[in-house]
């Protein structure tokens, strides 16, 4: 009688074990399919430092456009000396990838026509056109910036752009530029030696963490690395160099990708 009634109990606990189990996989079924996965809703590409190897320029603008992206912001120095026959064969490399890009100048850009005593963006803006520009692509505002001259920094109009009407229906807001605004282990910012230019930078920074920037991109520093603002309200990005000198992590550029959610992602790309 004893092992009978035993053998009862243990059947019943293996009907409740077994019931138990079904209803919380079928619970956790049901949960993963109401759950929407994300989709890639834009990727584009960082390009920064390529100071006159341009095949690397080549290289790198062929492995974004093999990645998918949609786009490739430039963020400067695509020349060693800024004279527009440099300028002009950085351009070439940039039109045969057939990518859609947009482009900002570098402090490397500005040397030639600041030497010849011209206004130091004469020659960048004669090959690529403007320096800075506002673009919103699928709910996200991205604002690229000039502020490439380490003797003037930023001038009035791109002022007037970052202090206009942000999009309040903007899901995500990105600012880009040459130079970063804020370093938490390097000098090598904008406004270094400079006092001028680094208030500028500072105030710059103040107005991107009051209008809630979402992130901040950069080259210049030829050197991969993210961080947060001063205050931690904006995610900082500086981009690796494309060039081979100077350069501890060698070659590369990097992917931003946005998701369905706005959730979003920068990847590290080295050039091979």
């Amino acid at each position: 009688m004893k092992k009978f009634l035993l053998l009862i109990t243990l059947i019943v606990l293996s009907i409740g074990i077994g019931l138990s189990w079904k209803e919380e996989t079928v619970g956790d079924n049901l949960q993963k399919l109401q759950e929407k996965p994300k989709q890639l809703i834009l990727r584009f590409a960082l390009i920064a430092d390529s100071e006159d190897e341009n095949e690397l320029l080549a290289k790198a603008l062929s492995q974004a456009k093999g990645a998918g992206v949609n786009f490739v912001i430039g963020l400067g120095d695509f020349t060693s000396l800024g004279t527009v026959e440099q300028l002009t064969n950085a351009r070439y490399v940039f039109d045969q990838s057939e990518l859609t890009y947009y482009v900002t100048a570098g402090d490397r850009d500005l040397w030639d026509s600041r030497n010849r005593g011209e206004v130091a963006t004469a020659n960048f803006h004669q090959v690529f056109g403007e320096a800075s520009q506002t673009i919103n692509k699928e709910g996200i505002q991205i604002v690229i910036l000039d502020n490439s001259d380490i003797y003037k920094g930023i001038d009035q109009s791109e002022w007037s752009m970052v202090n206009g009407e942000w999009a309040e229906s903007a899901k995500l807001r990105f600012v880009f530029a040459h130079k970063t605004l804020f370093h938490p282990q390097s000098s090598h910012v904008m406004g270094e030696g400079n006092d001028k230019v680094s208030a500028q930078a500072r105030k710059l920074m103040d107005l991107l963490e009051e209008k809630r920037v979402d992130g901040f991109f950069s080259g210049d520093l030829h050197f991969f690395a993210r961080f947060n603002s001063p205050s931690g309200a904006v995610k900082m990005t500086t981009t690796g160099a494309v060039n081979s000198a100077r350069n501890f992590q060698g070659p590369r550029f990097a992917i931003v990708t946005v998701y369905s959610d706005y959730s979003w992602e920068v990847e590290d790309v080295e050039i091979r």
